[in-house]
């Protein structure tokens, strides 16, 4: 969860003009802190003969879902500007570990 909230922290860094070294080290963050979790927790809820494969699934969906928010953010900075593009991705992570916060 903390590493959603250090992507959301990019978005704001990035509209707020702060040196790209930062938004850099803070989007370094985010992977450090979320790449291998989803892994980590799926692998031992899959079968020992389908790990490999369940995984390679799971990473797919994982690009693809990437791909089409990035395709998204790219049409809102295109339609809107830079800065509200940014606040509406922002929000919608915001909302999405709100969400998550509260099924858990």
């Amino acid at each position: 969860m903390l590493g959603h909230v250090a992507l959301v922290c990019v978005y704001a860094l990035l509209g707020g003009g702060a040196p790209y070294w930062l938004v850099l080290g803070v989007f370094g963050f985010f992977y450090a802190a979320t790449d291998g979790v989803l892994m980590a927790a799926a692998g031992p809820l899959l079968p020992a003969h389908l790990r490999t494969s369940g995984l390679a699934l799971l990473q797919t969906g994982q690009a693809v879902a990437r791909m089409l928010c990035s395709i998204m953010y790219g049409a809102a900075w295109t339609f809107f500007g830079p800065v509200p593009g940014l606040v509406v991705m922002g929000a919608g992570i915001v909302a999405c570990l709100a969400f998550w916060k509260v099924v858990s």
